[in-house]
């Protein structure tokens, strides 16, 4: 009942994302006035994130006229200025934009404008719906609550391995068939319709890292960057990378049912692997049939293709010999089997739930003096360095970057003494962090419309895009500055409140707040109307 309950939501919310779409495309009277704005700034929220209202969009006759230079920037779109040319370029994506015409080009295809692009004090803004023409993206704009919403994944394509930008820059894009890190310098290769280039990697290019899934963009290394990935990499005239930027999407879990040709998460979510696919177990080679229940499992995936290239299992090792007891506050000690001349004895975290921006955790690894200690949170973010503090003991510590998310991850230490490496070892604490606030998604009575029900279902839905899941505990609703949320049904997904006495004809004003387990919240208040007579 619930899932279907659900689903009527979500056919309702693709209902209205269409009617405000199409409202956002009604033609413009001949000649709108070129500053009107409204009394208050509309917020834009992009993927969870509000960005500054400075520029904010502006509403011209009947059009929604957003700043796109803004938009595209906070998706990690570069965008080049040329005279009244503008040209954005992303991962797979080239898209320009000529101000005071209504005609851009999209990946080499003309798009027409609801109106043509116009500048404001200095900035481009472009009517709305040219967004999600552009992108590809889900928009919508509540003109009650004075809120746009973009949702977007940046995939695009590339017709070749190499294309010369209007820069000068040359972009190679593809995806990554190998990695050399023994090479000086070190190089990646990249294929793309069955074009292949080998580009050299120095330590003047700029690496960042795109989880389109966690939305997480961190500046990494080679090492973070695995065959099957998407690639984007900007060569400079003499033939430098200036940078390199990686994308994948991911999904993590816990195993709930195996196969020898399939595996199920705990969400349902069934994982099937690729002839390219390369599944590890501990760090392993292994096959889907080595997979047992309960073990977590991360899943890295090509967002351009839809390959899964790359399965990552990990399950915990049982302790063979009694351990030092933890410090408080710190996960069960792990030990390893084997006594090796380069030994592990111990791997700890000290994380005991999911982080937000700010925090940090601590990770000591007991074992063999005078070598070289680091470690990996999953294949998010590897070779992160520790030291030793005292003889055989290395610390390290990772605080937590805004823009980073990551779901139940493992963590996973190495110590290297030459050219020997331990066993790796795995903390039994899987680790959390999320910086992206959830969303507060569908709304009803929707904002602004009225209703003749004095009694109404007023509900919200709510979601963690970082995929560490909501905190009912922390779910509030009020209803007319009443908190009304003993008398409401609270889920993980949620909220709905009937009251249980009529409410008086007029203007009912809604605030849900909803927070994730790292404590970061989100708020949305709206307003609508009874009326009965």
């Amino acid at each position: 009942m619930l899932d279907s309950s659900r689903r009527l939501r979500v056919a309702a919310l693709a209902l209205a994302l269409g009617a405000s779409l199409g409202s956002i495309a009604v033609a413009a009277p001949p000649k709108p006035p070129r500053d009107e704005a409204p009394t208050r700034a509309i917020a834009i929220v992009v993927n969870g994130v509000e960005l500054e209202r400075d520029p904010a969009p502006r509403v011209v006759g009947s059009r929604v006229l957003v700043p796109v230079v803004r938009i595209y920037s906070s998706l990690g779109i570069s965008v080049d200025r040329n005279g009244d040319q503008i040209v954005a370029s992303g991962p797979g994506k080239r898209i320009v934009i000529v101000d005071g015409r209504s005609n851009a080009n999209v990946d080499g295809v003309v798009v027409r404008m609801q109106g043509p692009a116009t500048s404001f004090d200095g900035a481009t803004y472009v009517p709305l719906r040219f967004v999600a023409d552009s992108l590809g993206a889900n928009v919508s704009y509540d003109a009650k609550a004075q809120r746009i919403e973009i949702v977007s994944v940046l995939v695009g394509r590339t017709r070749s391995v190499s294309v010369v930008g209007p820069n000068g820059l040359t972009h190679v894009s593809g995806t990554v068939t190998a990695v050399d890190l023994y090479s000086a310098p070190e190089s990646v290769t990249v294929v793309q319709s069955g074009r292949s280039r080998t580009v050299s990697i120095t330590s003047n290019a700029k690496i960042i890292i795109q989880d389109f899934k966690t939305r997480t963009t961190t500046d990494g290394t080679l090492n973070s960057v695995h065959p099957g990935d998407a690639v984007s990499i900007a060569l400079n005239r003499d033939g430098s990378v200036d940078q390199l930027i990686v994308r994948y999407t991911s999904h993590a879990g816990t195993l709930a049912a195996v196969s020898g040709s399939a595996v199920v998460l705990g969400d349902g979510t069934v994982v099937t692997a690729d002839k390219s696919s390369t599944i590890t177990l501990n760090g392993q080679p292994a096959t889907l049939g080595d997979l047992r229940v309960g073990d977590n499992v991360v899943v890295r995936i090509n967002p351009e293709t839809g390959e899964r290239r790359e399965i990552i299992a990990s399950r915990m090792v049982a302790e063979v010999s009694p351990t030092p007891a933890a410090s408080p506050g710190t996960a069960p000690v792990q030990t390893l089997p084997g006594a090796p001349a380069l030994t592990i004895a111990q791997f700890t975290v000290s994380a005991t739930r999911p982080l937000r921006s700010g925090e940090s955790f601590e990770v000591t690894l007991v074992g063999t003096a005078g070598a070289r200690a680091s470690f990996d949170i999953g294949s998010y973010l590897p070779h992160l360095d520790m030291r030793e503090t005292q003889s055989g003991t290395y610390v390290g510590r990772f605080t937590v970057p805004s823009g980073v998310n990551f779901p139940a991850t493992p963590v996973y230490g190495h110590l290297v003494l030459g050219r020997t490496e331990a066993p790796r070892a795995q903390a039994k604490q899987l680790v959390s962090a999320a910086t992206t606030p959830p969303q507060i998604t569908e709304i009803a009575p929707p904002a602004g419309q009225s209703v003749n029900n004095p009694k109404p279902s007023i509900f919200a839905t709510y979601n963690s895009p970082a995929d560490i899941g909501i905190d009912p505990g922390s779910v509030r609703i009020t209803v007319n500055g009443n908190d009304v949320t003993a008398n409401a049904t609270v889920t993980p997904t949620f909220i709905t409140y009937s009251p249980s006495s009529a409410l008086a004809d007029g203007t009912v004003s809604v605030t849900v707040k909803a927070g994730d387990f790292a404590g970061n919240v989100a708020t949305r208040s709206w307003t609508f109307t009874i009326r009965t007579r």
